[in-house]
Protein backbone atom coordinates (compact mmCIF):
# COMPACT_ATOMS: atom_id res chain seq x y z
CA UNK A 1 0.00 0.00 0.00
CA UNK A 2 2.82 2.40 0.85
CA UNK A 3 6.23 3.07 -0.63
CA UNK A 4 9.44 2.90 1.35
CA UNK A 5 8.93 6.09 3.36
CA UNK A 6 5.70 7.58 4.71
CA UNK A 7 4.90 10.24 7.27
CA UNK A 8 2.78 9.50 10.31
CA UNK A 9 0.06 11.83 9.01
CA UNK A 10 -0.09 9.91 5.70
CA UNK A 11 -0.45 6.57 7.48
CA UNK A 12 -3.05 7.91 9.93
CA UNK A 13 -5.12 9.63 7.21
CA UNK A 14 -5.01 6.52 5.02
CA UNK A 15 -6.10 4.24 7.87
CA UNK A 16 -8.84 6.64 8.99
CA UNK A 17 -10.23 6.93 5.47
CA UNK A 18 -10.22 3.14 5.05
CA UNK A 19 -11.97 2.53 8.37
CA UNK A 20 -14.46 5.41 8.22
CA UNK A 21 -15.19 4.94 4.51
CA UNK A 22 -15.70 1.19 4.80
CA UNK A 23 -17.92 1.70 7.84
CA UNK A 24 -20.06 4.23 5.95
CA UNK A 25 -20.36 1.91 2.96
CA UNK A 26 -21.31 -0.97 5.26
CA UNK A 27 -23.80 0.90 7.43
CA UNK A 28 -25.19 3.69 5.20
CA UNK A 29 -25.31 2.45 1.60
CA UNK A 30 -27.70 -0.52 1.72
CA UNK A 31 -24.92 -3.06 2.12
CA UNK A 32 -26.15 -6.62 1.46
CA UNK A 33 -26.92 -8.91 4.38
CA UNK A 34 -24.06 -11.29 5.24
CA UNK A 35 -25.00 -14.05 2.85
CA UNK A 36 -24.55 -16.68 1.64
CA UNK A 37 -21.70 -17.07 4.11
CA UNK A 38 -20.06 -14.79 6.64
CA UNK A 39 -16.56 -15.39 5.24
CA UNK A 40 -17.58 -13.90 1.89
CA UNK A 41 -18.87 -10.76 3.58
CA UNK A 42 -15.76 -10.39 5.73
CA UNK A 43 -13.42 -10.85 2.74
CA UNK A 44 -15.52 -8.45 0.66
CA UNK A 45 -15.36 -5.79 3.38
CA UNK A 46 -11.58 -6.25 3.69
CA UNK A 47 -11.22 -5.75 -0.08
CA UNK A 48 -13.38 -2.62 0.07
CA UNK A 49 -11.14 -1.29 2.86
CA UNK A 50 -8.09 -2.04 0.68
CA UNK A 51 -9.62 -0.11 -2.22
CA UNK A 52 -10.31 2.90 -0.01
CA UNK A 53 -6.91 2.81 1.70
CA UNK A 54 -5.13 2.52 -1.63
CA UNK A 55 -7.09 5.40 -3.08
CA UNK A 56 -5.51 7.72 -0.50
CA UNK A 57 -2.13 5.96 -0.09
CA UNK A 58 -1.42 6.10 -3.83
CA UNK A 59 -1.40 9.90 -3.62
CA UNK A 60 1.51 9.89 -1.16
CA UNK A 61 4.94 10.94 -2.34
CA UNK A 62 6.49 7.71 -0.99
CA UNK A 63 4.17 5.41 -2.94
CA UNK A 64 4.44 7.57 -6.05
CA UNK A 65 8.27 7.56 -5.95
CA UNK A 66 8.45 3.83 -5.19
CA UNK A 67 6.54 2.94 -8.35
CA UNK A 68 8.08 5.74 -10.43
CA UNK A 69 11.40 3.95 -9.91
CA UNK A 70 9.87 0.54 -10.75
CA UNK A 71 7.97 0.74 -14.07
CA UNK A 72 7.44 -3.04 -14.23
CA UNK A 73 6.10 -2.97 -10.69
CA UNK A 74 3.65 -0.27 -11.72
CA UNK A 75 2.36 -2.44 -14.59
CA UNK A 76 2.11 -5.47 -12.31
CA UNK A 77 0.20 -3.41 -9.73
CA UNK A 78 -2.32 -2.36 -12.38
CA UNK A 79 -2.64 -5.91 -13.73
CA UNK A 80 -3.35 -7.54 -10.37
CA UNK A 81 -6.21 -5.21 -9.51
CA UNK A 82 -9.12 -7.58 -9.80
CA UNK A 83 -10.55 -6.30 -6.51
CA UNK A 84 -13.77 -5.00 -8.03
CA UNK A 85 -14.53 -8.33 -9.69
CA UNK A 86 -13.78 -10.18 -6.45
CA UNK A 87 -15.95 -7.79 -4.43
CA UNK A 88 -18.82 -8.22 -6.90
CA UNK A 89 -18.54 -12.01 -6.74
CA UNK A 90 -18.17 -12.14 -2.95
CA UNK A 91 -21.04 -9.76 -2.22
CA UNK A 92 -23.39 -10.61 -5.11
CA UNK A 93 -23.12 -7.30 -6.97
CA UNK A 94 -23.97 -7.20 -10.70
CA UNK A 95 -21.05 -9.08 -12.32
CA UNK A 96 -21.56 -7.74 -15.83
CA UNK A 97 -21.50 -4.14 -14.61
CA UNK A 98 -18.46 -4.92 -12.45
CA UNK A 99 -16.71 -6.40 -15.48
CA UNK A 100 -17.31 -3.29 -17.64
CA UNK A 101 -16.17 -0.93 -14.88
CA UNK A 102 -13.09 -3.07 -14.23
CA UNK A 103 -12.23 -3.32 -17.95
CA UNK A 104 -12.61 0.44 -18.49
CA UNK A 105 -10.53 1.17 -15.37
CA UNK A 106 -7.67 -1.18 -16.27
CA UNK A 107 -7.58 -0.08 -19.93
CA UNK A 108 -7.58 3.57 -18.88
CA UNK A 109 -4.89 2.99 -16.25
CA UNK A 110 -2.69 1.33 -18.87
CA UNK A 111 -3.17 4.31 -21.20
CA UNK A 112 -2.38 6.76 -18.38
CA UNK A 113 0.64 4.72 -17.34
CA UNK A 114 1.89 4.75 -20.93
CA UNK A 115 1.82 8.56 -20.78
CA UNK A 116 4.33 8.72 -17.88
CA UNK A 117 6.47 11.81 -18.41
CA UNK A 118 4.07 13.34 -20.93
CA UNK A 119 2.82 16.84 -20.00
CA UNK A 120 -0.79 15.81 -20.75
CA UNK A 121 -0.79 12.75 -18.46
CA UNK A 122 -2.80 14.35 -15.64
CA UNK A 123 -5.31 15.92 -18.04
CA UNK A 124 -5.85 12.66 -19.95
CA UNK A 125 -6.21 10.77 -16.66
CA UNK A 126 -8.75 13.29 -15.37
CA UNK A 127 -10.71 13.10 -18.64
CA UNK A 128 -10.77 9.30 -18.56
CA UNK A 129 -11.81 9.40 -14.91
CA UNK A 130 -14.70 11.77 -15.66
CA UNK A 131 -15.94 9.56 -18.51
CA UNK A 132 -15.57 6.54 -16.23
CA UNK A 133 -17.63 8.23 -13.54
CA UNK A 134 -20.37 8.81 -16.11
CA UNK A 135 -20.19 5.11 -16.96
CA UNK A 136 -20.54 4.11 -13.32
CA UNK A 137 -23.40 6.53 -12.69
CA UNK A 138 -25.25 5.32 -15.79
CA UNK A 139 -25.41 1.75 -14.47
CA UNK A 140 -28.10 0.48 -12.13
CA UNK A 141 -25.88 -0.34 -9.16
CA UNK A 142 -26.64 -0.78 -5.50
CA UNK A 143 -25.42 2.29 -3.57
CA UNK A 144 -22.61 0.45 -1.74
CA UNK A 145 -21.24 -0.94 -5.01
CA UNK A 146 -21.57 2.39 -6.82
CA UNK A 147 -19.43 4.08 -4.13
CA UNK A 148 -16.93 1.21 -4.10
CA UNK A 149 -16.66 1.33 -7.91
CA UNK A 150 -15.98 5.06 -7.89
CA UNK A 151 -13.14 4.68 -5.41
CA UNK A 152 -11.75 1.65 -7.25
CA UNK A 153 -11.61 3.62 -10.48
CA UNK A 154 -10.06 6.63 -8.77
CA UNK A 155 -7.51 4.42 -6.99
CA UNK A 156 -6.24 2.52 -10.01
CA UNK A 157 -6.66 5.04 -12.83
CA UNK A 158 -5.92 8.36 -11.20
CA UNK A 159 -4.26 8.08 -7.81
CA UNK A 160 -1.97 5.24 -8.90
CA UNK A 161 -1.37 5.41 -12.66
CA UNK A 162 -0.55 9.15 -12.62
CA UNK A 163 2.96 10.18 -11.58
CA UNK A 164 1.84 13.06 -9.36
CA UNK A 165 5.31 14.15 -8.26
CA UNK A 166 7.33 13.76 -11.45
CA UNK A 167 10.46 15.83 -11.57
CA UNK A 168 12.07 16.78 -14.88
CA UNK A 169 15.85 16.54 -15.21
CA UNK A 170 16.12 20.35 -14.85
CA UNK A 171 14.58 20.12 -11.37
CA UNK A 172 11.34 21.76 -12.44
CA UNK A 173 8.09 20.06 -11.60
CA UNK A 174 6.65 18.35 -14.67
CA UNK A 175 3.10 19.51 -14.03
CA UNK A 176 3.50 23.23 -13.46
CA UNK A 177 4.35 24.48 -16.96
CA UNK A 178 7.94 25.43 -16.19
CA UNK A 179 7.31 27.35 -12.97
CA UNK A 180 9.67 26.34 -10.15
CA UNK A 181 8.20 25.21 -6.86
CA UNK A 182 9.02 27.54 -3.97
Amino acid sequence: MFGEKQSVIEVVCTALFAVIGTSLIFFRFDFPDPQPTLWRTVLGVVLIADVLAGCVANFTRGTNQYYAQRPKGRLLFIAIHVHLLAIAWLLSAPMLAAFWIWLYTIASALIVNRLLGHPMQVFIAASLLCFGLLLILSLALPGWFLVTSIFFMMKVMFSFAVDHYRQSPSGMDGDNNGVRDS
